[in-house]
């Protein structure tokens, strides 16, 4: 029986060391950062979506290329050992070569030297660059399953004034009046999902038509307004590799009904075979510009969002896994030692 104190709450501990759970550093541990991107993404305070994984940059490969929820370029480099010049310099290459907004330096234990070094980087450079040392450590409360916990060494000065500023200024940039409105709709209806759904995050305004949240191994989802004045809810299917999200879609799109049912909507299911990806949407009309019709819009975007996000998230991104390896690219992995280099809404 698990030890609880007298307000029956357990006590966290630390298990273990990363490399007993994850063997390599490319082979298991990246892929699975990359699979469950939201979990580091939650601990940093911002918005992930990853493009593509072991990138060509020169002679090196970057682990992770992501985007942040302002669509910026993102370098995630990994390490399972303590941290080292080589990969501090890699860093740097990877940030050179993607021109990236944020480097965030993944590792189990951060020499001083090098948490000093990402602190001075911070402090010399503009507000639109930052840098992130990141531990990753494995946890678990009595006997209940071991879970992975991330601890922010390192982060660019007043990041959490930065992150406000960078919302208010997407918000400002918003100049065009319907998609200004199109946004605070978007706004409005993920707050209230999120209150009953917290996996729901609620990113920063953007300045066009849609909104894209809660990615996962899957792709992601997302909320539009196209020209066709219908608000749109959907599940985003976009892996990177147009075999497995064709796969994924016709596995899911031949048990429809099914599906439907379970959320209790006449779901919308669209093969883009013109693009990459594709989507499962639900669709109803607004005028936003009638205050009524604008608030029945408003109560239907967040019963069908949670509705869908509560049947179609999980099996979505337990299936993308599943199938992942069998569309995987078939080139070795490169030496671990040599360090690895990569290249959203379509």
């Amino acid at each position: 029986m698990d030890e609880l104190d007298s307000k029956n709450l357990g006590r966290l501990r630390r298990i273990a060391d990363a490399r007993s759970v994850w063997t390599s550093e490319s082979g298991d541990f990246t892929p699975w950062l990359a699979e469950n991107i939201d979990v580091l993404a939650d601990a940093l305070g911002m918005t992930l979506t990853v493009v593509d994984t072991e990138v060509r940059i020169g002679d090196f490969r970057l682990d992770i290329h992501a985007t942040d929820g302002d669509d910026r370029p993102v370098v995630i480099e990994n390490q399972l050992e303590r941290t080292d010049h080589g990969h501090l310099g890699q860093c740097l290459v990877y940030a050179s070569g993607l021109d990236a907004s944020t480097i965030i330096w993944v590792a189990p234990k951060f020499r001083e030297e090098f948490r000093s070094a990402l602190d001075w980087l911070n402090e010399h450079t503009d507000s639109e660059l930052g840098f992130f040392g990141v531990e990753v450590g494995i946890v678990q409360i009595g006997n209940g399953p071991p879970a992975p916990v991330f601890d922010v060494v390192s982060r660019p000065n007043d990041w959490q004034k930065t992150v406000k500023t960078a919302g208010n200024a997407a918000e400002a940039r918003a100049t065009n009046p319907i998609n200004a409105a199109r946004q605070a709709l978007f706004t409005d209806i993920l707050t209230a999902a999120n209150t009953r759904q917290p996996a729901i995050s609620v990113p920063t305004p953007k300045k066009g038509n849609w909104i894209a949240f809660a990615s996962g191994p899957f792709g992601n989802w997302s909320m539009s307004i196209p020209t066709d004045g219908r608000l749109r809810v959907e599940a985003y299917i976009d892996t990177n590799n147009d075999a497995l999200n064709n796969t994924l879609f016709d596995e899911f799109a031949a048990d429809a009904t099914a599906w439907q049912d379970q959320c209790g909507l006449q779901l919308s299911w669209e093969r883009l075979d013109d693009r990459r990806a594709s989507r499962i949407a639900a669709y109803t009309p607004v005028d936003l510009d009638d205050p009524a019709d604008r608030e029945n819009a408003r109560q239907w975007g967040v019963e069908t969002l949670v509705a869908m996000y509560n049947t179609l998230n999980t099996p979505l991104r337990a299936a993308a896994k599943a199938r992942r390896a069998t569309f995987a690219d078939p080139a070795p992995a490169p030496d671990e030692g040599a360090g690895s280099m990569v290249s959203g809404y379509v």
